[in-house]
């Protein structure tokens, strides 16, 4: 299992820069199948250099779209400088509904021997120390950062995880000393309500909070974590990956327009 290193500064995140960030042209070595809606691709090819450090590193991955290339972003599952093809290998996963977009459409198909061009990361910020407690909120689109942030403060910091969406197989996402050590919940769409799940756990203002997801879903969590249980904003990291009904959302957009810190 691959580890992450921490900052030296309480509650500061220490960042690198990477030199050398260029476009990679990658060859899909083996397709897996992890959920209902995960797939992991584990490439092979230029990733000589190749670095991430921190637990929210992303790397742009250029898909095939009407009008030419589309960019989108993700969290690499894993690098291994020597993998079992003898060589470096990257998994990346990625979320498949279907063929509403570039990035989905070209996930549900590949295979492999099929290629990608990705890009990144230019640099990683490492996690944070000295704080009481972490949770971490993902829904299939963010389970890749999750399960790093896990892996970050295992043996550090007291973890718990809150899993949401419809993808009722998240928990078997994570390995069982993961599982162990974030003691992962699910909140189940139309089965609990996310901000009470949120509501219910150990919040208080030692508390560092990551989140990543469905925008629409996690404002109104932003908004208790901040108004109501009173979290510093420094210590929240919360984005949305995706928004329903909005094609190529930015993360690094504020996640709640109305309230942009």
């Amino acid at each position: 299992m691959s580890t992450f290193p921490h900052s030296a500064t309480a509650r500061a995140r220490e960042s690198i820069r990477h030199e050398g960030a260029r476009r990679r042209h990658l060859t899909v070595l083996e397709r897996t199948g992890l959920t209902d809606t995960l797939v992991r691709f584990t490439f092979g090819g230029d990733l000589d250099g190749f670095a991430s450090l921190g637990p929210a590193d992303h790397v742009k991955a250029f898909f095939p779209g009407p009008d030419g290339f589309v960019a989108r972003d993700y969290t690499p599952a894993e690098f291994r400088p020597i993998g079992a093809s003898s060589g470096p290998e990257l998994d990346i996963d990625v979320v498949v509904h279907g063929d509403a977009g570039p990035a989905t459409a070209w996930a549900s198909r590949a295979g492999r021997g099929d290629a990608l061009e990705i890009a990144g990361p230019r640099g990683s910020r490492l996690a944070p120390s000295g704080f009481g407690n972490v949770l971490l909120i993902a829904d299939p689109s963010g389970m890749p950062a999750l399960r790093r942030w896990i892996r970050a403060f295992a043996g550090v910091t007291p973890v718990h995880a809150v899993l949401f969406g419809s993808d009722a197989g998240l928990v078997g996402y994570l390995d069982d000393v993961e599982a162990l050590t974030a003691t992962p919940q699910p909140a189940l769409t139309g089965e609990f309500d996310l901000l009470d799940v949120v509501r219910s756990q150990d919040v208080t203002a030692d508390t560092f909070v990551f989140a990543a997801g469905e925008a629409g879903a996690l404002i109104p969590v932003r908004r208790w974590l901040k108004q109501e249980a009173g979290i510093p904003k420094e210590n929240l990291s919360l984005h949305g990956y995706w928004k329903q009904g909005v094609e190529g959302l930015d993360h690094h957009a504020p996640l709640d327009p109305a309230d942009p810190d």
